[in-house]
């Protein structure tokens, strides 16, 4: 059966890092086929630059797509965003049940403040320190819970050694 991954984690957490890790291995152990559905490359696709945030209804519809079509062809999914809010898992959660997909795995990528907003200098696409610090606060506040409807989740604490917590 095809699952759900989804990532949980500000920007510069390591998010997108971490999915190109699990979509080379899942490639080279021939799993099932699993497909990374991502905000950030949609906004890129539809505005020609992830940078654009656009229009989230339009957005929406292209992940609402991809994951229909991802279940159409027994893919696991990959979901790589921030979802720093309980409302945005909650919706990507329903999604995912809505088309049958299971296990739903969320990994959340809880790395210190300061080591993120090192990072996002660095990268190409810089967001604003304010955002990312309450994007930050936002989900130290609310953290991600099985209640939300995750069948299991795994925490990536850097402040722990890198420890895989579940």
């Amino acid at each position: 059966m095809a699952s759900v991954i989804i990532l949980i984690g500000v920007p510069a957490s390591g998010k997108s890092s971490l999915a190109e890790k699990m979509m080379r291995a899942s490639n080279q152990n021939n799993q099932i086929q699993t497909k990374l559905i991502s905000p950030d490359r949609i906004r890129a696709s539809l505005y020609g630059s992830a940078a654009t945030q656009g229009d989230w209804a339009e957005i929406w519809e292209q992940i609402q797509q991809e994951f229909t079509n991802a279940a159409k062809s027994q893919q696991s999914v990959i979901y790589d965003a921030t979802n720093y809010k309980r409302e945005y898992r909650k919706n990507i959660i329903y999604l995912a049940k809505e088309n049958g997909f299971k296990p739903i795995t969320g990994i959340w990528l809880n790395v210190p403040l300061w080591i993120c907003l090192s990072r996002n200098e660095t990268r190409d696409r810089v967001v604003p320190d304010d955002i990312v610090v309450d994007m930050y606060r936002t989900l130290s506040y609310t953290p991600p819970t099985l209640s939300e409807g995750f069948d299991r989740i795994l925490f990536r604490d850097e402040k722990l050694d890198n420890e895989w917590i579940d």
